[in-house]
């Protein structure tokens, strides 16, 4: 477990060594150019010439249209500062537009950003179905776009994932596990309709949680925003008295709703999502029973990285994929470890400690996971 860190390190210098490797072996010629037959030397001209394009682009500022669903919640804050410093280190230039849930606003910055030229654009949508056809708009004009978090199922565009779905299975487990001799509520606080990533959360926390008929599952819906998820909390508590836990999906979401539970005087456990730095202190004081690290910098870093790989001519999978790691406190990991909650249907977990987490999502740390031996999903 706390050897995590030293082997994702390990992986990326053995990447290093690997495609250097790779380099030195595909650059080797035995047949010097001029005695290679005519037919064989005008086939080249065209992917040299290519080749002699995407070494130009290395040198070139690429320009990213960011469309994200608001600039306002704590973990898009960490995701914008992640990706400012990517920007900085890949020369990027980052255009942020904010379209605060409107499917309509958002479609209409993602149709400004193609009209204004951007080399990419990094979309957060408030709908998967919503936005399909304009990003089949925007990939037909040559752009590059990357869907992140909700996986949507346009032409050619690149999704930047994480497994949801089973990351949040775990969670709800887990709670399950942790309550199983008692007779109580759970709460859910979700994202908004549409979004695929608060819906893939909420479909695997929901399935768990059906795993114990003794809980019952009570829902709210917290907008992305700290406020509201702070009164659907506060809610929540006051109508249902038998409540035992919360859980909720995003750590933005989760510092407004930790308040609403104490406006309520609620005596309850909370788990989260994501494994930002305050989630990882309401963890380390005990406030927190369970925490899933995306790491919103680390995300908004990792998506900008992508995207200049690709703006460099490198061939990538459509479908790209974030390591999540499970983070609690050491008498809690212990209860993991002997639930037999380590690997659950097939999937296994990687769990880490508190200051394994903060390791992971530190700038220092991903910085380097993320570098020029980086291999990205095939």
């Amino acid at each position: 477990m706390k050897k995590i860190l030293a082997l994702v390190l390990a992986f990326a210098m053995l990447a290093a060594v690997l495609a250097g490797c790779a380099s030195s072996t595909d650059t080797k010629n035995d047949t010097p150019q001029a005695q290679q037959p005519a037919a064989e030397q005008s086939a080249q001209q065209p992917a040299e010439e290519e080749t002699a394009a995407e070494e130009s682009n290395k040198d070139k500022k690429m320009v990213i249209g960011m469309a994200c669903i608001n600039l306002s919640d704590a973990g898009l804050v960490l995701i914008k500062k992640g990706a400012d410093l990517a920007a900085e280190d890949y020369n990027c230039e980052l255009v942020w537009k904010a379209c605060d849930g409107s499917i309509d606003t958002q479609i209409d910055q993602i149709r400004g950003f193609v009209q204004q030229g951007v080399d990419a654009i990094w979309i957060d949508s408030c709908d998967v179905a919503g936005i399909v056809d304009v990003v089949n708009e925007a990939t037909a004009a040559g752009v590059i776009v990357l869907t992140a978090g909700s996986k949507v199922e346009a032409d050619a565009n690149y999704n930047l994932i994480y497994p949801d779905y089973v990351d949040a299975y775990f969670a709800g487990m887990t709670v399950g596990k942790y309550y199983e001799g008692k007779e109580g509520s759970v709460a859910l606080v979700v994202g908004s309709a549409g979004n695929l990533v608060s819906e893939k959360r909420q479909e695997g926390f929901t399935d768990a949680i059906a795993n114990f008929p003794n809980l019952k599952l009570v829902t709210g819906m917290g907008q992305w925003d700290a406020n509201t998820s702070m009164t659907v909390a506060e809610d929540l508590c006051r109508s249902n008295p038998d409540l035992l836990h919360m859980h909720v999906i995003a750590s933005g979401m989760s510092f407004g709703a930790y308040q609403g539970v104490l406006n309520a005087g609620a005596d309850i456990t909370i788990s989260t999502n994501d494994g930002d730095p305050t989630s990882l202190d309401h963890l380390e004081a005990g406030e927190y029973l369970l925490d899933n690290v995306v790491g919103n910098e680390r995300l908004g870093y990792w998506g900008i990285v992508i995207a200049r790989r690709l703006f460099d001519g490198e061939e990538m999978a459509i479908d790209q994929y974030l390591p999540t790691y499970k983070v609690a406190g050491d008498v809690m990991i212990q209860f993991i470890e002997d639930n037999g909650l380590t690997e659950i249907d097939g999937t296994t977990y990687s769990i880490v400690t508190i200051d394994e987490a903060r390791q992971i999502v530190d700038s220092a740390s991903y910085r380097v996971e993320f570098n020029d031996s980086f291999v990205p999903t095939k």
